[in-house]
């Protein structure tokens, strides 16, 4: 992890919480931070994997050749 992605932390989410007026959606951590680290590790496996997998089971020659 790079401070660019600690600074953003920092300024987006600690930030904003601490305003009394952001606190009661800040509070309801099942609401954003689930759904974020979902959406995070999908985008480390790469942009459309899980299509390519489907695509792949679906190939004429079954699989066997890689695609690149």
């Amino acid at each position: 992890m790079n401070w660019g992605y600690i600074s953003a932390l920092w300024s987006t989410l600690l930030l904003n919480c601490i305003q009394p007026v952001n606190i009661k959606a800040c509070l309801q951590v099942q609401d954003w931070l689930f759904p974020a680290v979902h959406d995070y590790i999908r985008f480390r496996e790469g942009i459309y994997a899980s299509e390519k997998r489907d695509l792949e089971q679906f190939r004429l020659d079954g699989g066997s050749t890689k695609l690149e």
